[in-house]
């Protein structure tokens, strides 16, 4: 993709919407800058909010999860995104992704490595948004 079109799709608003969910609020800035550059308009989760609140509230085409932290990353969560026609994608370190790796085959949901290569999460976001 070129640096025009990322130029022009910032402001297309069929773009989806991608929410960021991560305990950690550095490594959640940093990711969400990356997915702004591609075009997509990011929003975050507001604590004391809860991940079904935060989905409820902004309504995501897709969601990008921190799978380091166990709490958010459970299947029953993904169920109900997926419910509501949420797009759900993993991200996190290789031991992570590792211990998540049956509940995201289970669920049908993508996962990406940290810190995500350019293309591969551009790829990833395109194919959870269509």
């Amino acid at each position: 993709m070129t640096a025009n079109r990322r130029q022009s799709s910032r402001t297309d608003p069929r773009e989806p919407l991608v929410l960021i969910l991560s305990h950690d609020p550095v490594a959640a800035a940093l990711l969400g800058g990356l997915v702004e550059t591609l075009g997509y308009d990011v929003h975050f989760a507001r604590p004391p909010e809860s991940a079904d609140e935060t989905i409820r509230r902004v309504r995501p085409r897709i969601c990008l999860v921190d799978c380091t932290d166990p709490v958010s990353c459970r299947g029953e969560f993904f169920g109900r995104a997926t419910m509501r026609g949420v797009s759900v994608v993993i991200f996190g370190t290789p031991q992570a992704l590792d211990r998540v790796r049956a509940v995201a085959l289970a669920h049908n949901i993508e996962m990406v490595l940290m810190p995500p290569e350019l293309n591969e999460l551009e790829a990833t976001l395109q194919r959870a948004g269509s």
